[in-house]
């Protein structure tokens, strides 16, 4: 089983704050998530968990 986003963007004040990408992370696997602040790690993480919706694309 694996997570799959497929061109996930996000929008903040109408700013765009994470642009359209393409993740897949398989099971068992090993990632890491890193840059500066306020890059939308955070965000994509909250994505990811299914605690925020992204604005565009798909989470499988």
């Amino acid at each position: 089983m694996s997570l799959v986003l497929k061109g996930g963007s996000q929008f903040v004040e109408g700013q765009p704050h994470i642009y359209p990408t393409d993740l897949t992370l398989e099971h068992g696997a090993v990632d890491v998530l890193l840059g500066p602040t306020l890059s939308g790690k955070t965000m994509l993480m909250r994505m990811m968990a299914g605690l925020d919706m992204p604005a565009t694309g798909r989470i499988l």
